[in-house]
């Protein structure tokens, strides 16, 4: 048995049942292999929760407000298949932008981060109708629709999540005729 099973094994163990002793409480090897493994490379510092906390209602939603109020700020450029900032005095990058609201999203239930999508695919989809229906054709609306789609993407890949999780949310079609759009 390897290191990282004999670690996975008691961690399950104490989650089948919680008597038998966390690693760590008796046995301080994650806790001593930790500072190690950050030194060489080998964690995920998007996945990392730094800190616990209890509920907090609407949290989601607050999420997606701050999102969204930033990335009318950004713009996706296509010369570098990511978002930048729409002024160059805005101090805002579309990536460390998109890591770090992985990161705080990460520190609370899983249930705020689907809420948090779930309203983004919805703004998504209310735009592209808006715009598809010609009831709206305001060009900086396309715009923020891009770049709602660009983070989007970057949020899947930089999360590990599959798209299929996010076309949970904007439908497959969308996210195709966005790919189409910014690759002419």
């Amino acid at each position: 048995m390897t290191l990282n099973q004999s670690v996975l094994t008691a961690i399950e163990a104490h989650y089948r049942d919680p008597s038998n002793p966390y690693p760590g409480e008796d046995n301080a090897i994650l806790y001593e292999l930790t500072p190690y493994l950050e030194t060489a490379g080998i964690n995920d510092p998007l996945s990392k929760i730094f800190v616990t906390t209890s509920a907090v209602k609407s949290f989601g939603l607050a999420s997606f407000m701050f999102i969204i109020s930033q990335l009318a700020k950004l713009e996706y450029t296509k010369s570098l298949g990511s978002m930048k900032s729409r002024r160059p005095v805005d101090p805002i990058d579309g990536p460390p932008f998109v890591a770090g609201c992985i990161s705080l999203l990460h520190q609370f239930h899983s249930d705020h981060t689907h809420q948090c999508l779930e309203c983004l695919g919805q703004y998504v989809r209310s735009t592209v109708e808006a715009q598809a229906t010609g009831k709206e054709k305001n060009p900086d609306l396309m715009s923020d629709t891009v770049s709602a789609l660009s983070f989007l993407e970057t949020f899947a890949a930089y999360g590990h999540l599959p798209r299929r999780a996010i076309e949970r949310y904007v439908p497959t079609y969308i996210f195709d005729e966005f790919k189409h759009a910014v690759s002419v």
